[in-house]
């Protein structure tokens, strides 16, 4: 049986950057079909005996120094989950992952509504960001869609302490995201300049998720 529940998702992750003006994020390849519909579910969803939780952080990149920009998606829903899986591969094989983008959080409310605002606001059906994750040959892959464009990844994967981890760097350049950047790199000027002067919006995003299963997964 299948089930849906809240996961990192990495996307797809995907990818935000700091400013009190701005944001900015995009990734992918592939024309994906238009879907404007905004998921409302909740933000947490326990699978009994398989899940006990899930979270996904993103930082971005700003000056020529490369400061970090810290955040995260309250609201990361996986669906299409094998519970029936023994391992977490088995689990999270083919599973959809959807963020929702106005669940981004930085810990600041007006670089928030910058990011949802020009970076997201130039670019093409993101109230939500998709992933799907796939196991092939001991490898895990995450395909993310934003912009209309689907790119996948290859993504560094763990299982420690009944906590399944993915991290990757994601380019937003990926998914035509050129004028969302732009955009976004312009209203902060002053604010994403280092001690050269420089003022510099990076298009590299890193994306880390974690799902802690049960701890009677498996047994």
């Amino acid at each position: 049986m299948r089930n849906t529940y809240t996961l990192i998702a990495i996307c797809a992750a995907m990818s935000f950057y700091s400013c009190n003006n701005k944001t900015e994020e995009q990734p992918k390849e592939e024309q994906v079909e238009n879907q404007q519909t905004e998921t409302t579910e909740e933000p947490t969803e326990i699978v009994t005996g398989v899940i006990r939780k899930s979270n996904v952080e993103w930082m971005g990149y700003k000056t020529t120094e490369k400061v970090g920009v810290p955040g995260h998606f309250d609201v990361v829903l996986v669906k299409n989950v094998n519970e029936e899986g023994k391992t977490p591969q088995e689990v999270l094989e083919g599973a959809d992952i959807v963020a929702l983008v106005s669940s981004l959080n930085s810990d600041m409310i007006v670089r928030d509504e910058k990011l949802k605002d020009i970076l997201f606001g130039n670019m093409i059906n993101t109230k939500e960001i998709k992933g799907q994750l796939r196991f092939k040959e001991g490898k895990t892959f995450l395909k993310l869609t934003l912009n209309n464009t689907s790119k996948e990844y290859e993504v560094q994967s763990s299982f420690e302490n009944n906590v399944f981890t993915i991290e990757a760097d994601v380019d937003l350049m990926h998914f035509n995201a050129n004028k969302a950047l732009t955009a976004l790199n312009t209203d902060c000027l002053d604010l994403h300049k280092g001690a050269d002067g420089v003022s510099k919006t990076w298009s590299e995003v890193h994306i880390k998720g974690q799902v802690e299963f049960s701890e009677s997964f498996g047994k």
